[in-house]
Parts: structure tokens; C-alpha cells; sequence
């Protein structure tokens, strides 16, 4: 998990990834984390990061800072309001909306995709379970540019019947939940598919194939989703 997502305790030691591919990785984990939802996310959870200053985000033409030191939920904003339309939900309820699919879709799938693969990594070390990911491999190092399919639950919550990679850890799985996230493996039929919670953002990818069928579990445990990035937004339920 990105310490930049203000995780200190889900960090891999050195040797688990070459430099390489760490250098790779951490590219499009800088873009996921400054320029999409997971940016407005990461400030409004109030990190701060490793140089010990307030994250900070770009989305829709507005700057998000977070603000560690005032009560959840507050973030600070700048732009230039009056070129800015509003991103409150028309309903009153006051909640900001944010458009789903944009430039910052390949690389949060990457990021989604670069959980599992590590995620199996571990396991298969300890375990003995191997699965094969090297299309998903290719995707995450950029040497594969097919669209990758994932998908956000509409949901406050994830799916009861999921469970935390961590539960069977409850210290270690209460702490992480109160820095603002979780982690879900999941077996969809044939298809691994990873679950990956940041506050209000839960997302979900299959990390064994660009498969889309397995979607049908979500609309038999009624839990909305859209497809993402564009080219799948007509898979939804």
C-alpha cells in the first residue's frame, strides 16, 4: 500500500520489488494520488506526507489541500470560481460529485492492479498459491496499453460478503480501517479479483484477465457499480 496514502503499516521490504519496476510504479502512483478522486480522498482523510506536509490534490479545475489539524472532514480548496461549475449533488444534501471517468482512469486501474499483483506476491510466498498475472504484470509496468477494466461500488460500504485481507488480524485491521482504507481478495468463478477501499472510493479489478462476467455476483448481492474507465461504462448495475 502507498505510504503516501498516509499507510505505515501494510509496507513491503526492501528486495520485494526491483528498483525498476518501484521507479515505474511510483509514476503513475504519484498521478492516481494528486490528480484523481483517491487525491480529493487522501485530503479530505487529513494525510500528511512523509516531508510532513498536508496533502495536497488537482481535480476539476480545483486545488484540494487537507487539513490535518482541523476536525474530519474539512479540506481547503482553490481555483478560479467563476470558470468552475459547482460539484454539489442537485438533491441538497450538500454532497460534492465528481465525474467518473477521466484522464486519471489507467492510472488508478494501475494502482488497483499493482495491489494484487504484490498482494499474490506475498501470499504466494507463504502459501504456495500462484495464479497467473502476468497480463496484469504487463498492464501495471505500462507495456501493455489495452484498456483494463475495473469498477466503483456505489456503495458507503463494501459487500457484507467480503472479507478483509486483515481479519484475521483485528488490531492490525481496526488501525488501517481508521487511517481511511481496506483490502478485499475475492474469488468471482475463475476470476481473483482485488477490492481496494480509500474512504468513499471502493474499487474493485480482476488482477487474472480483463474478464468483465464476474460482475453478475455484484448485481446478485445488489450492489451498484459502474464501469470503468469509458470504454467499459456501459457495464453498470
Amino acid at each position: 500500500m502507498p505510504e503516501s496514502l498516509g499507510n505505515d503499516l501494510l509496507v513491503l521490504v526492501p528486495g520485494w520489488v526491483c528498483d525498476s519496476c518501484n521507479n515505474t510504479c511510483s509514476a503513475f502512483e504519484s498521478r492516481a494520488l494528486s490528480l484523481s478522486i483517491l487525491g480529493v480522498e487522501r485530503c479530505r482523510l487529513g494525510v500528511v506526507t512523509k516531508k510532513r506536509r498536508p496533502a495536497r490534490a488537482s481535480l476539476c479545475g480545483v486545488e484540494w489541500f487537507a487539513e490535518p489539524t482541523k476536525t474530519a472532514n474539512v479540506v481547503s480548496a482553490e481555483a478560479d470560481w467563476s470558470r468552475i461549475p459547482m460539484l454539489l449533488k442537485p438533491d441538497g444534501s450538500g454532497t460534492l460529485v465528481f465525474p467518473v471517468h477521466d484522464d486519471s482512469n489507467v492510472d488508478v486501474c494501475r494502482l488497483l492492479l499493482k495491489l494484487g499483483v504484490e498482494l499474490f506476491g506475498i501470499i504466494h510466498h507463504f502459501d504456495g498459491v500462484n495464479p497467473d498475472l502476468s497480463d496484469a504484470r504487463a498492464f501495471v509496468l505500462g507495456r501493455d496499453a489495452k484498456p483494463w477494466p475495473y469498477f466503483i461500488l456505489r456503495t458507503p460500504e463494501p459487500p457484507p460478503k467480503l472479507v478483509s485481507v486483515l481479519h484475521e488480524d483485528p488490531d492490525s485491521h481496526e488501525y488501517i480501517k481508521s487511517c481511511g482504507f481496506d483490502l478485499f481478495l475475492h474469488e468471482f468463478g475463475s476470476e481473483l479479483v482485488l477490492l481496494f477501499q480509500y474512504g468513499a472510493f471502493i474499487g474493485a479489478a480482476a488482477v487474472t484477465s480483463r474478464n468483465t462476467t464476474w460482475t453478475k455476483e455484484f448485481r446478485e448481492w445488489n450492489t451498484p457499480f459502474v464501469g470503468c474507465p469509458v470504454e467499459f461504462a456501459g457495464l453498470h448495475g
